[in-house]
């Protein structure tokens, strides 16, 4: 009891620190015991090593369903706990949506009064939907939406529909190509029929562009729904927390969380449950079990999950004996491991590099009589092909994220022969690939420089009536630029925003860097005003792609128009901006404009590059302005730039055109020496 109170008083005292402080009261809870230091490790010696553990590209492109990528968002609220080794039933980490719940559930009892008598249409609509809802075939999520529409013409009849209605319209689109336009034009239906203050209407497109990875159309409707006056309630904090989850912005996630706090919205055992997965993310161990130890103080139960995601934060955090510690509190606070608990210390061993323990770990779970799943092997380090065939032996269920974390493992290992094989096996076994299966084999297309592999897919991701997401265009459109043409990555850019989607800054600065040749300054033009019209503002690499385009067309004017939205967007000029200006003005044959960018560019402090010294010299070359020249070389030599081939010609040239012989056996011996240092290096290559 003691021990208890000093770790009560520790967590206030995190607490009182904590900018998202509020006032506690203290509940007494009888599940909550202390965490001393003298429990006995059994499964693992104790290790001062340290673990990392990072995703890939291609695994942040997909976000499979593993203990950092979880739509923690809709999670059910914790069962009681159960003591077993491997918990029997789904782990409390499978990904549910309160969206989509029966009728005879939460849905139905906010927003549905069974006490008004529907025309027969309507009922036929409620049949309908209940009879397909859970059917993985887009045909009949398109036999809903034709029959919500039939009903929304008919003005005689949409009057009667009821808020459930219209989330039954907005669930049956959540997979289906076009799925923004298409929601969008319901929840105009929602606004007509007087339901536009209820949050969980616009909960489903902000899941939607989460998963699509549109966050900054995400964004808009928050602000959308701010105007409207729509109040936020806990399940509109916890996409919003996602979203901070998958752009990895921990101070993003504290405001939000003490905005709750200060609005008095309802804070659960899931929200802290975001909080420790995003802790996790960034690597912020010592946060994530702060957060742990307040869940007791707000009479929140600690529950398995919340155990796994402060394991997993402190593997990713590379504290293996935190993280051993975690395990040793689940085992002696009878708290039932899972597969979860499994992966992630698996991880943490793997990273400190004891193997050795990590098989042990394995181990000990086939002496439970259970048998790895394809988590637990991936952790091991097994061949995507190897682990399908182990859980097809073992009689080992693989669900539709497992078959997706098995194809980006052998994409990620350049086994491409295997994935035809793992794509064939999900769909025997009922797993329909999704957005994250395509996308994962895009992406990884484009990175091989295999574009029109690529496109190919893209258009059988289409055909199979599954919406590409932000990721997949961006991949096809910087495919397009430097595989196939600009006017092609164009096209798709005009898809893409056909679909509701916005293109994030690093797409438009991609189509920005491409050949001005091809697509021509007034195309230039048309991203810089979409860009504008989008809200998307530009930054160092976008304005000066765009002075690079106008300075080779030769468009003096404008290229200084831009300069001066440069300004005005507050966005600072860099090395590059200045060498661009420079090269600009002497290709347009402006020596002493390019000369006045030349001293602006060195009064801010920025070092011109060797490029940029040759060019400012053949120009003064070239204007028979010898003296000049070796003023520029002496300049070169004060602040130590590099110098090639082309200076060393430049400089001997206007040492002989402009009879400047006293300077000529210095630039000689330089070049000696220059010469001297690439034979070596040319010798030590070979």
């Amino acid at each position: 009891m003691h021990r208890t109170l000093q770790q009560l008083t520790r967590v206030r005292q995190q607490l009182a620190r904590r900018t998202d402080q509020c006032t506690l009261t203290t509940i007494h809870n009888p599940t909550y015991r202390s965490h001393g230091a003298s429990r006995v490790w059994r499964a693992i010696p104790p290790t001062h090593s340290a673990t990392r553990f990072s995703t890939s590209a291609i695994c942040q492109a997909v976000r499979t369903m593993n203990l950092d990528d979880l739509e923690v968002d809709t999670l059910d609220e914790p069962k009681t706990r159960q003591k077993t080794s491997i918990p029997p039933r789904p782990s409390l980490l499978s990904p549910s949506n309160v969206a989509t719940q029966s009728a005879s559930e939460q849905e139905a009892s906010e927003f549905f009064d069974p006490t008004i008598v529907a025309p027969e249409q309507i009922k036929e609509f409620r049949d309908l939907y209940e009879q397909v809802r859970h059917s993985k075939d887009p045909d009949d999520q398109e036999k809903i939406l034709f029959a919500y529409r039939s009903i929304a013409d008919d003005p005689d009849i949409f009057s009667q529909l009821q808020p459930i209605d219209f989330m039954y319209a907005l669930n049956s689109c959540r997979n289906l190509l076009k799925v923004v336009p298409r929601m969008r034009r319901i929840l105009e239906d929602v606004e007509k029929a007087g339901f536009g203050n209820i949050p969980e209407m616009y909960h489903i497109l902000l899941k939607v562009y989460v998963k699509l990875s549109d966050f900054k159309n995400c964004g808009n409707l928050v602000d959308e729904m701010k105007r409207k006056g729509v109040d936020f309630n806990t399940a509109t904090y916890h996409i919003l927390l996602d979203v901070c989850r998958h752009e990895r912005s921990l101070r993003n996630a504290v405001g939000l969380l003490a905005q709750m706090r200060k609005r008095n919205v309802e804070v659960t055992a899931s929200t802290y449950l975001i909080m420790l997965t995003i802790c996790a993310r960034v690597k912020n161990a010592r946060l994530a079990r702060e957060y742990f130890d307040e869940m007791p103080l707000l009479g929140l139960e600690q529950e398995p999950v919340h155990y796994n995601a402060l394991l997993n934060a402190y593997a990713h955090a590379r504290n293996l004996d935190g993280a051993k510690q975690v395990f040793r509190m689940m085992e002696d606070d009878g708290i039932p491991v899972d597969y979860y608990t499994y992966t992630a210390m698996i991880k943490a061993l793997k990273g400190a590099r004891r193997y050795v323990e990590a098989n042990t770990l394995v181990s000990s779970l086939g002496a439970n009589g259970t048998k790895p799943n394809a988590k637990i092997l991936v952790a091991q380090g097994k061949e995507p092909l190897d682990i399908m065939n182990e859980c097809t032996s073992n009689n080992v269920e693989m669900a539709q994220h497992d078959f997706n974390m098995l194809i980006i493992q052998a994409l990620k290992r350049n086994r491409f022969a295997q994935v035809p094989e793992l794509m064939e096996q999900m769909q025997k076994r009922g797993h329909r690939p999704n957005v994250f299966t395509f996308t994962a084999m895009i992406d990884a297309d484009i990175k091989m420089g295999k574009y029109y592999e690529a496109k190919e897919i893209f258009q059988a991701m289409q055909q199979a009536n599954i919406q590409p997401d932000v990721i997949a265009y961006s991949a096809m459109i910087s495919g397009a630029l430097s595989q196939a043409s600009v006017n092609e990555s164009l096209e798709l850019l005009k898809a893409m925003v056909g679909d509701g989607l916005l293109p994030n800054l690093h797409t438009f600065n991609s189509l920005l860097s491409a050949s001005v040749g091809e697509i021509g300054i007034d195309s230039l033009k048309v991203i810089r005003e979409t860009m504008q019209a989008l809200h998307i503002r530009p930054d160092q690499r976008s304005f000066n792609a765009l002075l690079s385009a106008y300075a080779l067309q030769g468009d003096m004017d404008e290229m200084l128009r831009s300069l001066e939205d440069m300004k005005r967007s507050k966005v600072a000029p860099d090395a590059l901006t200045y060498s661009i200006l420079i090269s600009g003005f002497l290709q347009n044959g402006d020596l002493r404009y390019a000369m006045e960018w030349y001293y602006k560019m060195m009064d801010g402090g920025f070092v011109p590059a060797t490029f940029v010294f040759n060019n400012l010299m053949a120009a003064l070359h070239g204007s028979g302005q010898g003296q000049q020249v070796l003023l520029m070389w002496a300049e070169m030599d004060r602040i130590d730039i590099k110098k090639n081939e082309q200076s060393f010609e430049i400089a001997l040239e206007a040492c002989e055109k402009f009879d400047l012989h006293d300077a000529r056996p210095q630039i000689e011996e330089q070049l000696k020496t220059y010469l001297a240092s690439r034979y070596l290096s040319g010798s030590k290559r070979h």
